[in-house]
């Protein structure tokens, strides 16, 4: 029963983002207010949105009704980025039509993983993993991402905050503030740095958040590369650089889920738990 009530919560955000996405692509008035390279990343987001995160929380969230430990942490990653990106949609993007509908996929997708999170709990998730293996090189790759994000946004916050003005992303963009430096700087980066510390001491909560966030890692560096490379093909970036940096995180991060994912136990036959 727990899990038919999962899989209608995440069928029915599938539902509220795909919606939001076909609504931001193909009616104009939806980022009319915005700035162009604002409108741009909006546009791309909606296309990553409808490409990627929706059958991304489908297949997830019916694949979860097995049992898979592995899908388990897909899906959880995946409803954090879809409350990330939905809080950027509700403060980030001048009051539409589709504004409530905003917020109703904020609250689904929170208390879908506010769900989830519960009704699995750490301990359990502790349990699927051989605990003796070490934890120096997801601890690593959790404090690295954590400062080298950190340093990007305070490389344009810092110094116009010196020079009594206000950053160059803002006068693109036309927002009062970033909302990406305010969740990340004040929600997901230090999250980054406890639940590190959270797997080096080998706690429950470790072990629930880590793959969760690497997972989330992926998506999130992949949707980034996706608005660098549509702002570039738009004029509104000079190179696209910075969406190979993108990449190579995703990359990355994939690699460190796959790699701690190896440390789930196994049951006979070979199979995970």
């Amino acid at each position: 029963m727990n899990q038919r009530i999962l899989f209608i919560l995440v069928t029915l955000l599938s539902a509220l983002v795909a919606t939001c996405s076909l609504g931001g692509i193909l009616i104009p008035e939806m980022y009319g207010r915005e700035t162009g390279d604002w409108q741009a990343q909006g546009i791309a987001q909606d296309i990553f949105d409808l490409v990627f995160l929706v059958p991304a929380l489908l297949i997830s969230g019916r694949l979860y009704r097995k049992g898979s430990p592995v899908v388990f942490f897909i899906l959880a990653g995946s409803l954090m980025f879809t409350i990330y990106t939905f809080i950027i949609y509700t403060l980030g993007v001048h009051f539409n039509r589709f504004f409530l509908i905003y917020c109703f996929a904020l609250a689904v997708a929170s208390y879908t993983l506010i769900y989830l999170l519960w009704d699995t709990g750490s301990r359990r998730v502790k349990a699927w993993f051989d605990t003796t293996f070490s934890a120096t090189a997801p601890f690593i790759y959790l404090l690295v991402f954590a400062v080298l994000f950190s340093s990007l946004w305070l490389s344009e916050i810092l110094p116009a905050l010196a020079a009594g003005r206000i950053p160059l992303v803002l006068e693109q963009t036309g927002l009062f503030t970033n909302p990406v430096h305010v969740i990340d700087l004040s929600f997901l980066l230090p999250g980054f740095v406890i639940v590190a510390i959270l797997l080096r001491k080998k706690h429950p909560l470790g072990f629930l958040f880590a793959p969760a966030i690497m997972a989330f890692s992926v998506i999130m560096t992949l949707s980034i590369s996706m608005l660098l490379i549509y702002e570039y093909a738009k004029g509104f970036i000079p190179d696209y650089s910075p969406a190979i940096a993108m990449i190579f995180f995703s990359i990355a991060s994939l690699f460190m889920f796959r790699n701690f994912l190896k440390n789930l136990k196994t049951i006979e036959g070979g199979h995970h738990v």
